[in-house]
């Protein structure tokens, strides 16, 4: 440590000593500081711990003299500078300075560091939810430790092996005398930290075969109540409800609100497919399917739908599910898990309901497919029964006819009696599908208030593209018909 003639510096033994300046520096003269503090003997205190002073730089006989001559220059009646004593010799630092040193010098030197490496030793989370495990590379491993706190937010699981890379800070821990990071970030090398909690939870739930095929229920062609979970101020609902509308009318549509982004997402959509089973086994008509979904998003914003409490939730529904997230070039756990997959929330609105007007076409070629085989079968049984009276009275004698009538009439009996039989339960096929077609049956709407407009042709007005203004039109109700213009 060099400085000026007025420097000060430790003796080793807390007493305070001049210092000069090397015989290489500027004059003397020039190398006085007056901002140095003035030498008072023992009073000045001594510098911090650990400050040394090179033997060679304390001040020799020359610069006492030149000391004593500076001093009188400005003699006010004080007592002139003494000559310092030797040196005690070096600074013995405790164990707990040097440890403490160390540890405020490495704080200031690396405020914060990112460091790649593989995690070595990791055993897993410590039961008080801290991180302890070594960090390293090729040549070098260095202590690692995360808190519980930070821990938390690593969206990842953690494995031995894993290559990362980790924000924090370096610390000397003096308790051992270990050097360590503690990390307050961390990310996997090469791969996204969601992507990769998508891959882990993926094979996760693959090994306890919740995506088997064997394990997914069949979701019915025909649902008349249909319970969706989505957000009540999304567009998504509003497209499934237009299209159950127009195709099915009759359904009924059951939403069952969640948010579908951000930190409450994933809590929200498993409370509310916890709802809908609570709901449905309670009310006396069950729901037949349920649909979980929500319209296109960054991955970011779909990813509430990568959550395992919600792929569980799923696998434990005994509603029928179909998940609908994004668009078909998005996949999510919940696609996985979920009974069937619709490609968006408008497909799953056009898979899960029918369309009435077909429906109504198909019963009605039921009906006509059921008349048709009735009278066939009544007509193939009526020919068999003449075939074998034909054979009976050609072949068998004179003896035998009388036993043989009675032959023919039990069976005669018997075969009248399963015609009857089998009429009896083709009549009832169709009286059930008519009641169906009735129920079904548009006119069943005029019933509950509706009227089915139609212009001059007779045709039915379906929109109002259809119409013009002064052209009339004639209401059909319930109990008859009302004429009526357009204005």
């Amino acid at each position: 440590m060099q400085g000026s003639l007025f420097d000060l510096v430790s003796s080793g033994d807390g007493r305070v000593v001049a210092q000069t300046p090397p015989k290489s520096s500027a004059p003397k003269s020039a190398a006085v500081r007056p901002e140095a503090p003035p030498v008072v003997g023992d009073k000045v205190p001594p510098p911090p711990p650990g400050f040394r002073v090179p033997v060679e730089s304390f001040i020799d006989d020359e610069d006492i003299e030149l000391a004593g001559h500076l001093a009188g220059l400005f003699d006010d009646g004080e007592e002139p500078l003494q000559e310092a004593p030797e040196p005690a010799g070096p600074k013995v630092h405790s164990v707990t300075e040097l440890a403490t040193s160390l540890r405020d010098t490495l704080e200031d030197a690396f405020p914060e560091v990112l460091v790649q490496g593989e995690l070595a030793d990791f055993k897993g989370v410590h039961r008080s939810g801290h991180l302890y495990c070594g960090l390293k590379d090729s040549k070098s491993q260095i202590r690692l430790v995360m808190w519980r706190g930070a821990l938390q937010k690593v969206p990842f699981e953690l494995k031995a092996g894993m290559e990362v890379v980790v924000t924090g800070k370096i610390d000397f821990y003096a308790g051992t005398g270990s050097l360590q990071i503690v990390a307050e970030r961390m990310e996997p090398v090469g791969i996204g930290a969601l992507q990769l909690k998508f891959e882990q939870l993926k094979e996760k739930l693959r090994l306890e075969g919740l995506f088997d095929a064997a394990r997914k229920r069949k979701v019915p062609p025909l649902n008349w109540r249909v319970g969706v979970i989505t957000s009540l101020t999304g567009a998504a609902l509003q497209d499934m409800l237009r299209i159950f509308r127009s195709r099915f009318p009759l359904g009924e549509v059951y939403v069952f609100h969640a948010a579908v982004q951000g930190e409450k997402a994933p809590s929200e959509l498993v409370a509310a497919v916890q709802r809908a089973n609570r709901y449905s086994l309670t009310t006396p008509k069950p729901l037949d399917v349920l649909v979980i979904g929500r319209g296109g998003g960054s991955y970011e914003d779909l990813f509430c739908f990568n959550d395992e409490g919600l792929a569980r939730a799923l696998a434990a529904s005994k509603i029928p599910t179909v998940s609908a997230v994004g668009h078909e070039i998005d996949f999510t756990i919940a696609d996985m898990v979920a009974d069937r997959r619709s490609a968006t929330p408008s497909h799953a609105a056009q898979e899960t309901v029918p369309e009435l007007r077909l429906w109504i076409e198909r019963l009605v070629e039921l009906e006509r497919i059921f008349e048709r085989r009735a009278l066939q079968s009544v007509t193939d049984h009526r020919q068999r029964v003449d075939t074998a009276y034909n054979r009976l009275v050609a072949a068998a004698p004179q003896r035998r006819l009388v036993q043989q009538k009675e032959i023919l009439g039990r069976e005669q009996r018997r075969l009248e009696t399963l015609i009857r039989n089998k009429l009896d339960r083709r009549k009832g096929d169709i009286v059930r599908a008519g009641q169906v077609l009735d129920a079904l049956s548009p006119l069943k709407v005029l019933d509950r208030g509706y009227a089915i407009a139609q212009n001059e042709a007779g045709l039915a007005v379906r929109s109002v593209k259809d119409v013009q203004s002064g052209d009339a039109l004639s209401l059909k109700l319930k109990d008859g018909s009302v004429q009526a213009r357009v204005v």
